[in-house]
This record gives structure tokens, C-alpha cells and sequence, in this order.
């Protein structure tokens, strides 16, 4: 990680614009790997809380089903990674059968998608320091592809996000559009209409602001964040290709994890500020010039290149 300070005759810092730019967008893209990176780092879980007025997921599954759903047939199983093997729910978590069936649903209402003859495979997750709520990672295969997955709360059976991964058979540029940057217009007014379908922040839509593009495997994507006017935030993606809909994060994961990475991006920047303070401290340049900072584990490696 690299930060430039530009040194008239005092040092400024300038902060890299790229830890803000995008990091909910980053966040949306990471739940599909999520498992993955359990698997190789280190978890610390915390205890969940809930306010008290929260249905349970037995309540929620009496509730009128999705217009056309018809309950199928389909095998439910564990993720194999070793991880997930090592997990366990506690009593006041809902069966795995429970939350695969709440994952059907909520893929019939999305995306119209039935699972006959398919398998969810599921993995639980506790509630962690970024997610303060355990909940039920879905891994959906169809036809022996993973497509689908989903973020189901372990106890109240709340969706709390779900996507859709797509190899695109066409060849399609997955490079920045700078000219969508310029005017997202088009995919705000989208945003706000597949919002309002879908209650996406259970109320009225309040504002909605671009938030960057990104992609997975091929299929190119740009990211909404909704506000809603209870306070609610929930961030959608969408293909660039073909405007398809990619996926939802939900207020009680996505808020909770940008609250979680504005906090770590703020403890880097006081750490980077405090070595860089030392470092101004241990000597003074006598002449106007260009500080390159560079951080290699602890160690901060500083390059003066003077401005003539």
C-alpha cells in the first residue's frame, strides 16, 4: 500500500481515494467467496443479539408464499470445505432444511427460479466482529453449477443477501466504463424500480446513489446503494451487459460490514498517519520535494524524490 506526500516546505498527506471508492461495492462481490476466506483466516465470533420484537423463522415460513411457488423436491447437503465442517448452530438456530427452503422461496421471487431435482448446499456461519448475526451461507447448484447464493439469518430466516453468478457464453468487456461513470442515470431509475418491486429496504425508497462497477467472472457489474426512508441501506448490482439483476445485500448484513470496513480503513489511516508523523520527526528535508511511502509489513519504507 502505497501513500504519496507532496512536501512544499511541510508535508501533507494525501490520502489514496481507492479505500473509499467502491468498498461496498467490494463488500457485495466478496459474499460470493465468503466461505472460501473463512477457510484460510482466522474468524473471531461474538456473541449475536437481537432486538426482541424479531419474528422467528417458524412465523416467518406460515406467511402467504410467493405468488407461483410450489414447493419442490431437492437435495440439501453441507458445504465440504473443512471449515464449515468444524461449525456448529446452536438451539436457537432454524434447521438447514428450514433455511434452504427460505432460500428456494426467495430465488422463485427474485429470479423466477425453481429447484427441482437440484441441491443447496449449506454451511453455517456464528455472527463475527464485521457480521454481528450468525446466519446460513447457501451455495445453489444447477445442473452440477454453482448459480446461486444466499445469506439467510440462522435465526429469524431473514434474507439478508442473495446473488447470482453467471459465466457469460458471449465475449464481453468486463473493463471500467468511463462513460457510465459519467451518467449512471439509466441504472439509477432501474435501481429504484427493482427496488420499489421488491421492498428491497421494506419501505419507501428515499435516495439512491451510484456506487461503482466491478465484475465477476466475465459478466460486468455496476453497483447501487438504496437508502430507505426508515434509515435502511441496502446496496443491488446489476449486469452491464444485459442490465440483469445480480444480486441484493439487505440492511442487517450490508450496513453492519460497510460500518465494519470504514472502521478498519480509519484504523489504517491512523496507523499509516502515526508512522508518517515519526517519520517526519526522525529528520527535515531543506528542500521542496516528493515523499513515497510504502508500507512492507511493519516496516515503512520512505523514497525522497526532490522537485526541481
Amino acid at each position: 500500500m502505497k501513500r504519496k506526500l507532496l512536501e512544499g516546505y511541510k508535508l501533507k498527506l494525501v490520502l489514496t481515494a481507492a479505500v473509499l471508492i467502491g468498498v461496498s461495492t467490494l463488500l457485495f462481490q466478496s459474499i460470493a467467496y465468503a466461505a472460501t476466506e473463512a477457510e484460510y483466516s482466522k474468524v473471531n465470533t461474538v456473541a449475536t443479539n437481537y432486538v426482541s420484537n424479531v419474528k422467528k423463522a417458524s412465523e416467518n415460513t406460515e406467511q402467504s408464499l410467493p405468488d407461483g411457488y410450489k414447493q419442490v423436491k431437492y437435495k440439501v447437503s453441507t458445504i465440504e470445505l473443512e471449515y464449515y465442517q468444524k461449525q456448529s448452530p446452536t438451539s436457537k438456530d432454524i434447521k438447514k432444511e428450514d433455511a434452504a427452503e427460505i432460500c428456494a422461496q426467495a430465488l422463485w421471487e427474485i429470479y423466477k427460479v425453481g429447484l427441482e431435482g437440484q441441491e443447496i448446499k449449506m454451511g453455517y456461519d456464528p455472527a463475527t466482529v464485521s457480521i454481528p448475526r450468525s446466519y446460513w451461507y447457501a451455495n445453489v447448484y444447477i445442473d452440477g453449477v454453482l448459480a446461486y447464493d444466499s445469506c439467510i439469518d440462522s435465526v429469524t430466516g431473514e434474507i439478508l443477501a442473495i446473488t447470482q453468478s453467471r459465466t457469460l457464453k458471449e465475449e464481453v468487456s468486463v473493463a471500467f466504463d468511463k462513460e457510465l461513470n459519467k451518467n449512471p442515470q439509466e441504472y439509477l431509475e432501474l435501481a429504484k424500480l427493482t427496488a420499489i418491486k421488491f421492498d428491497v429496504v421494506h419501505g419507501n425508497v428515499n435516495s439512491i446513489e451510484y456506487n461503482g462497477q466491478g465484475f465477476a467472472n466475465n459478466d460486468p457489474s455496476i453497483s447501487m446503494e438504496i437508502t430507505g426512508e426508515n434509515g435502511e441501506v441496502a446496496l443491488m448490482t446489476f449486469s452491464r451487459y444485459d442490465k440483469a439483476l445480480l444480486g441484493i445485500m439487505y440492511n442487517n448484513l450490508y450496513k453492519p460490514s460497510l460500518e465494519h470496513a470504514k472502521k478498519v480503513e480509519k484504523e489504517m489511516r491512523e496507523k499509516m498517519e502515526e508512522k508518517i508523523k515519526k517519520s517526519q520527526e526522525s529528520h527535515k528535508y531543506e528542500e521542496p520535494g516528493l515523499v513515497i511511502y510504502e508500507e512492507e509489513g511493519d516496516q515503512l519504507k520512505e523514497t525522497f524524490v526532490p522537485v526541481k
